[in-house]
């Protein structure tokens, strides 16, 4: 569901509740910015960042999607190659795809700066893995216990964890990946970047018909924003994908 439009949404609601409610602020950093959408949700509110990509076609759409953004920089830039540190720094629905994650987490934790943030996505709950983790590209699921100890391994302290699908996209992607049965995926490290580099662009989920009609129900997603988040948001063990917000240990 990575590419369906209201679930994206619904991680913008979470994002900015956790804006609201912890005090996050610029500058930011968007890793794997993919079509640039989340770093146009933030240039929106005016804050300054940078987004950045190794795909040249995700790129090519963000740099349409963040033109009138221009506090907002775009850059062809490797995650473990960023340098600076930043207030903010978003890693949503990347840590999954990268094979040493541990690696990748002591990277994140060097970018955020001494009283900053970092906001991850990832997949949850192993059990509930299925075709779609292959088709684009996961080498993982986590539980809330493991991205907990993985992150304080790299020096960052968990401070909330939610889910954001259950049960309405839980729901949607049981529905999806039971109907439309994915055949079994080349899982060659190969296979499994070219799908990385896909996965943030691939309409998957905007192919059929009736996809496209539920994500033209803008006040009925409303309410399932406000709805999942109000009774489920501490149910992650319910759920298929998660938000952690994270900040810098202090010594």
């Amino acid at each position: 569901m990575a590419n369906f439009l209201p679930l994206k949404k619904s991680i913008l609601f979470c994002l900015n509740k956790l804006i609201e409610e912890y005090g996050l602020k610029p500058d930011f950093l968007d890793v794997g910015c993919g079509i640039g959408d989340v770093s146009s949700f933030l240039a929106a509110r005016g804050w300054r960042g940078k987004a950045i990509d190794v795909s040249e076609d995700a790129l090519a759409q963000a740099r349409q999607n963040l033109a009138a953004f221009p506090s907002a920089e775009l850059e062809k830039k490797d995650f473990l190659r960023a340098t600076g540190t930043y207030n903010t720094v978003l890693l949503l629905d990347i840590l999954e795809h990268i094979p040493d994650d541990a690696k990748a987490l002591q990277k994140l934790a060097s970018l955020v700066s001494a009283d900053g943030n970092a906001v991850i996505v990832v997949p949850s709950n192993p059990r509930s893995w299925g075709w779609d983790d292959d088709f684009y590209g996961h080498v993982r699921r986590y539980t809330a216990d493991e991205i907990t100890k993985k992150l304080g391994d790299a020096g960052l302290e968990v401070v909330v964890i939610w889910d954001f699908t259950f049960p309405v996209f839980w729901l949607m992607r049981w529905i999806h990946t039971n109907i439309s049965k994915g055949s079994k995926e080349d899982r060659s490290p190969e296979r499994l970047q070219q799908r990385t580099l896909q996965s943030g662009i691939t309409p998957e989920w905007q192919k059929s018909f009736g996809v496209r009609v539920l994500e033209k129900l803008p006040f009925f997603w409303d309410w399932v924003y406000s709805f999942q988040f109000r009774f489920f948001k501490q149910r992650v063990r319910w759920g298929h994908e998660m938000i952690v917000l994270a900040k810098k240990r202090r010594l």
